[in-house]
């Protein structure tokens, strides 16, 4: 998974599945910064991030996976390592 530099001026949702129809946001190491306008000298508040794009058919492979993982955890943790 890929993830490129990213900003906004709203707080991000860290995982998006509503803003489109094909497309799953992933975000990560959200970051608040202030930043002036050169221009006006007003300041705001901007967000850095990075973000990946993925497939919502990955998106579900991957919580398949995450789900697998837990499952395994758990069960070790009921029923001891083999």
């Amino acid at each position: 998974m890929q993830y490129q530099k990213s900003i906004s001026n709203d707080y991000p949702i860290l995982v998006d599945i509503t803003s489109s129809p094909t497309t799953v946001y992933l975000r990560k190491n959200i970051t608040e910064v202030e930043v002036t306008d050169p221009v006006t000298e007003e300041t705001h508040t901007e967000y850095h991030y990075d973000e990946a794009m993925i497939s919502k058919d990955e998106y579900i492979a991957l919580l398949h996976e995450q789900v697998a993982d837990v499952e395994e955890v758990l069960a070790d943790m009921l029923y001891g390592g083999e």
